[in-house]
């Protein structure tokens, strides 16, 4: 029977495999995706839109890079119009088509799995203080390379970090080794869940946001459980519900707030002003900055607090990140204040910090600054990859060309 045009196409399997393919999955760049499909596997635009239900002028747009997808449930009609296979969906941050089936229960089978087993409790036994320093050192790495080159440089790397870290947890027997290497799983897993967000995937930033607050409940850890619950909050206001946020950030500061340090406190409260400002309550968004800047006066965080990065230079960018949504007149000259004194570590928040000061300087009616950083912030967000500042930086622009 002749497969008709609406039918999946028939795309090789080892298409899927290839590192390009996987890098446009991971990072969800349909525009760099279609153009492979097009380049390896012969389908023209027409036969990938009419696959994926998509009309020819928006495919078009998509390819040429001038339009991104970001609605969950297109993703969804991609991946089935391409018959995507379920390493591929996964990727792309969508859960598998099909479960995986049990194993055999043969004697054979029972017996690898026995001494499978035991060879992974015998190497658990090795895991001491000199071991999970050097795991904690491995995410610090990444970490750093995550704030200097973006999520998409390192993703797979920290995906196979915390697998590592799973293993090591599960067949852990020592109580004080399980609560130490829980603590680096839930600082890699906050880690994990920020670049999710960072790059569009809201699903599996929940997932890794989910995995970072039980292992800092096993580990005993309030500070990670605070900051983990915090960032969690973000897939919420990602998601346009700044009430339920806001509601999260909250509980996360009540059940932590009396056993963390001033610097997470400080943090948790620059979060709510966040919250506060896209849900469009001022008083209490200047009331959380205000408790913010009290709590960080008692100085910025420690080596003991790897993940969190803040000062009072990070925390001026917070507030004009809040108060540019209300127009206030001495935003611009706050945040070129703590442009000035950023740290050139910090590439992606730096790309943040310019569309705050694009749109500062635009409320202002300096225009050919509001352009300069915008210009600047999109070279930015483009080199690490930056889904999130991209989407934005859109926004901004779109309002900007619809003011003039």
């Amino acid at each position: 029977m002749r497969a008709s045009a609406f039918d999946p196409p028939a795309i090789p399997a080892g298409f899927w495999e290839r590192a390009d393919v996987c890098q446009a999955l991971r990072t969800r760049d349909m525009g760099t995706l279609f153009r492979l499909l097009r380049q390896y596997a012969g389908l023209s635009q027409t036969r990938i839109g009419t696959a994926v239900g998509l009309g020819q002028g928006r495919t078009s747009e998509i390819a040429n890079g001038t339009r991104r997808v970001a609605a969950t449930h297109v993703f969804e009609r991609i991946a089935g119009g391409l018959g995507m296979p379920d390493t591929a969906r996964v990727q792309l941050g969508l859960s598998p088509r099909h479960a995986v089936p049990p194993r055999p229960a043969a004697s054979s089978a029972a017996r690898i799995t026995d001494i499978e087993l035991l060879r992974q409790i015998t190497a658990a036994r090795s895991i001491d203080s000199t071991v999970v320093q050097a795991l904690q050192g491995e995410t610090d790495t990444i970490r750093l390379l995550d704030r200097r080159l973006g999520a998409p440089a390192v993703a797979a790397k920290l995906e196979a970090h915390i697998s590592h870290l799973e293993i090591c947890l599960r067949y852990s027997l020592r109580p004080g080794n399980r609560q130490q290497v829980a603590s680096v799983l839930a600082d890699a897993s906050a880690l994990a869940g920020w670049q999710a967000i960072d790059m569009g995937r809201l699903p599996r930033a929940w997932e890794h946001f989910e995995r970072a607050t039980a292992a800092a409940r096993e580990a005993g850890d309030s500070s990670l459980l605070g900051f983990a619950g915090g960032e969690q909050a973000y897939v919420l206001l990602d998601l346009h519900r700044p009430a339920e946020a806001l509601a999260m950030i909250r509980a996360a500061y009540t059940e932590t707030s009396a056993a963390v340090p001033h610097q997470l406190r400080a943090w948790m409260h620059a979060a709510e002003a966040e919250m506060a400002a896209a849900a469009g309550q001022e008083r209490t968004c200047r009331t959380a900055l205000d408790q913010a800047f009290t709590e960080i006066s008692h100085g910025p965080s420690g080596q003991d607090l790897p993940y969190l990065a803040l000062n009072e230079t990070h925390l001026t960018r917070w507030r004009g990140n809040c108060l540019v949504l209300f127009g206030d007149p001495e935003t611009a000259g706050e945040l070129s204040t703590a442009l000035s004194a950023m740290d050139s570590d910090f590439t992606r928040a730096e790309a943040g910090l310019r569309c705050d000061l694009a749109a500062a300087f635009h409320v202002r009616g300096e225009k050919d600054q509001a352009r300069l950083h915008l210009t600047r912030a999109r070279e930015l967000a483009h080199v690490t990859g930056s889904a999130r500042q991209r989407r934005r930086i859109r926004d901004l622009a779109s309002k900007i060309a619809k003011a003039a």
